[in-house]
């Protein structure tokens, strides 16, 4: 015979995991305001070094390091932008934009009705599978962000050696 897991034990691992996956969100949106503005530092830095007299790197160089920078912060910038969950078939009470167009009513009467612990347990399980997804997006858009952004520290560190050395 199947033991049925407690309804308070169901529940709390459910709703600590998507507490955790928000906590992961704020945590990329963190790292990509601090790499946004890293990025902006270094772009001032470094046009303030164009204009000096003392520049000496060739236009491919600075297009090349500035490039990268650019689409380093666009991807963080990407991060930080508002992401909601794809339109679906499935209807959660949770998700904002299912439920500010439910029929009180009908979803009431379909609660009322049915297995509540069932429901409730899918919309949480719907839920948590939306944010990782988005979580996803925003972790892979980051780690971009940074391996871009180290490529052009790495360069500008590559020309600049070479100018000394040369």
């Amino acid at each position: 015979m199947k033991e049925r897991t407690d309804p308070k034990t169901l529940e709390g691992y459910l709703s600590n995991n998507y507490r955790e996956l928000q906590a992961l969100i704020r945590q990329a949106d963190a790292k990509a305001n601090i790499l946004i503005a890293v990025i902006s530092a270094i772009l001032s830095i470094f046009f303030n070094f164009l204009m000096s007299q003392s520049n000496q790197l060739s236009l491919w160089q600075i297009i090349t390091v500035i490039t990268l920078l650019f689409i380093s912060g666009a991807l963080a910038l990407s991060v930080l932008y508002p992401q909601t969950a794809k339109p679906t078939k499935k209807f959660s009470l949770t998700y904002f934009k299912d439920a500010q167009n439910v029929d009180v009513d009908q979803w009431t009467k379909k609660i009322l009705n049915s297995n509540q612990e069932e429901i409730i347990t899918k919309d949480m399980i719907h839920n948590i599978k939306s944010v990782a997804i988005i979580l996803d997006k925003k972790f892979t858009k980051l780690r971009i962000a940074y391996i871009l952004f180290g490529l052009a520290i790495i360069l500008k560190t590559i020309f600049d050696a070479l100018l000394w050395f040369a």
